[in-house]
Formats: structure tokens, C-alpha cells, sequence
């Protein structure tokens, strides 16, 4: 049901588009690249194909910190009519394998948000993934298309941890600007020490949109699933898909 009322709001979308030029900016949240057993896993081919329909609907690829830029209600809107952000969340190794080699071949930039003890929490995922050693993260820091973020020190779920553990698992062992919530969850504790942590901004998981008014430490990002198709993928990136979250909520306060 949920999809078929999607899919309407689309088709509205895009009766309305040449009309309204709607602005649209979006951050898409991808995981593991690869076949690996995880509803989080995206093959090479799928991603290959969200990003090539992006393209062919008018999506430019930005990076995370343009998306971020348009917060600033005294700055001059300078993105895309439409423009997606990449991020990648965990920091598997097949991001260096997989994907990155596709984003150098378009010229696409990406965020990677990496967890500390990265080895340790892909044993829990019981799955044979392999995650990007200490070594790896370091020169992907320096390359022109990447920028690192912090995704805590053991990927725990902030909402459940106490001050104290906050504060040591959202500390960077470096200076970085972006932070990503583990699964989404967060707290006021979690959001105050993120703040103190010296951030720009930081991240949730929400299917919504990116526009002014929205808190800079609770952005939407839109994780993109093994089941999701690319035409999914592009009504979850246009304003049929804040349309929706508006409708939803709206009846659910009635």
C-alpha cells in the first residue's frame, strides 16, 4: 500500500514539475556494496543502476557538504534545481573495492562514515563481510572525492547509552565535520555531545528531504535497501516522498 501511494504521489509530481520546478535535494545512506547476505547490501549491478537513474531523471551528484550549505538561510542557494548526496555508512572494505571505483569513473563524491572498532561489529552481524582496515580509512581521507565522518566508536544505539558512553563513542579520533547516528537512533544526550563534539552537522535515518528549517543535527538521510529498485530509489529522492511522510503524519495525529 505503501509503495502504490508513493507511486501516485509520483505521477502528481511529475504532472506538477514543469510547473513548479520543485527543488529537491536528498541524501541517500548505502552500506555494504556486494552480495553479502544483508538487507543492507546493495549488489554493484543495483548500485550501478540507482545511479544511472538518478542521471537520466535529473539528479546531480553533490556532496554532503553542499547539501548541508542550504541550511544557511542567508547564503544563496547555489545547488542543482535537484541534487543527491552519497554517503556510506560503517565502512566496509568493498567500499574501496566496489563503489568507489564506480564514483571516480562519474565523478560522483561520497561521505564515508566509519566506525571505530569496525572488525568487532561486523562479527555481530554474522555475515563474512570484511570492513576497511585503519590503513585504508586514512588514505581515503585524502582523496579528492571522499570525505570521512565519524559513526562511533563500537556502533551502539545512543538512545540506550548513558552520558558517559555518549561521550566516548561520539568523539572522533580526528577533527571531522559529519556525524552519523547508528541505525538512526539518537537521544538529547546523544545530539548535545555530538554539539560539543565539535560537528558541523549530523545524521538520522528518516525518507525525507533535505530543506531549510531542518536541524542540523538531526538531518534526513534515505537508506537504500537490497529490495529497493531504481525507480524507488527516485521517489524516494522527490517531493513525492516528503509529500507522503506530510500525509502520513498528518492522519496520524488526527
Amino acid at each position: 500500500m505503501k509503495k502504490l501511494i508513493l507511486n501516485g504521489l509520483y505521477i502528481v509530481r511529475q504532472l506538477l514539475d514543469p510547473f513548479f520546478r520543485f527543488r529537491e535535494r536528498a541524501i541517500l545512506c548505502f552500506h555494504s556494496i556486494s552480495d553479502a547476505p544483508l538487507d543492507t547490501a546493495v549488489p554493484i549491478a543495483a548500485f550501478k543502476s540507482h545511479l544511472a537513474m538518478l542521471k537520466r531523471k535529473g539528479y546531480a551528484f553533490v556532496s554532503l557538504a553542499d547539501i548541508v550549505s542550504i541550511l544557511d538561510g542567508n547564503s544563496r542557494d547555489a545547488l542543482p534545481q535537484k541534487a543527491v548526496a552519497l554517503t556510506f555508512d560503517d565502512g566496509y572494505a568493498d567500499f574501496k573495492t566496489a563503489a568507489l571505483p564506480i564514483l571516480e569513473e562519474q565523478g560522483i563524491p561520497a561521505t564515508l562514515f566509519v566506525v571505530g572498532d569496525g572488525t568487532t561489529y561486523a562479527r555481530g552481524l554474522q555475515a563474512d563481510i570484511a570492513m576497511l582496515a585503519k590503513s585504508d580509512v586514512v588514505k581515503l581521507a585524502g582523496h579528492p572525492l571522499v570525505e570521512t565522518g565519524w559513526h562511533t566508536a563500537t556502533h551502539p544505539n545512543l538512545a540506550r547509552c548513558d552520558a558517559d558512553t555518549i561521550r566516548h563513542e561520539v568523539t572522533p579520533p580526528a577533527p571531522m565535520r559529519f556525524f552519523a547516528y547508528p541505525g538512526g537512533n539518537y537521544s538529547d544526550s546523544a545530539i548535545e555531545s555530538v554539539k560539543q563534539a565539535g560537528f558541523t552537522a549530523a545524521f538520522s535515518i528518516k525518507r525525507d528531504l533535505v530543506v531549510r528549517g531542518k536541524s542540523r543535527w538531526l538531518l534526513p538521510r534515505i537508506v537504500v535497501l537490497r529490495s529497493d529498485t531504481e525507480h524507488d530509489v527516485v521517489r524516494y529522492v522527490s517531493m513525492a516522498q516528503r509529500w507522503y511522510r506530510m500525509v502520513r503524519y498528518r492522519i496520524l495525529s488526527l
